[in-house]
């Protein structure tokens, strides 16, 4: 996949589309993960996703059992 980047700043034209007020730059993904940082690869996400179920549905359980008990 590849990205455009912009050596200058994004303004809106008359229309509300983006420009690019500099110039613009074709990015690769590897690229782009040597500039900002590397991503989450799938597993890493998943894990993610899961410990954040697990997390939301204690809290759930805990405000349930509270309203219950009070």
């Amino acid at each position: 996949m590849n990205f455009l980047a912009c050596e200058g700043e994004w303004v809106a034209g008359p229309g509300g589309e983006p420009i690019c007020a500099g110039q613009l730059l074709n990015l690769t993904s590897e690229e782009m993960q040597g500039l900002y940082g590397t991503a989450l690869s799938w597993d890493q996400v998943s894990e993610l996703q899961g410990e954040t179920i697990v997390l939301f549905a204690l809290v759930f359980g805990f405000l349930v059992l509270k309203k219950v008990l009070k």
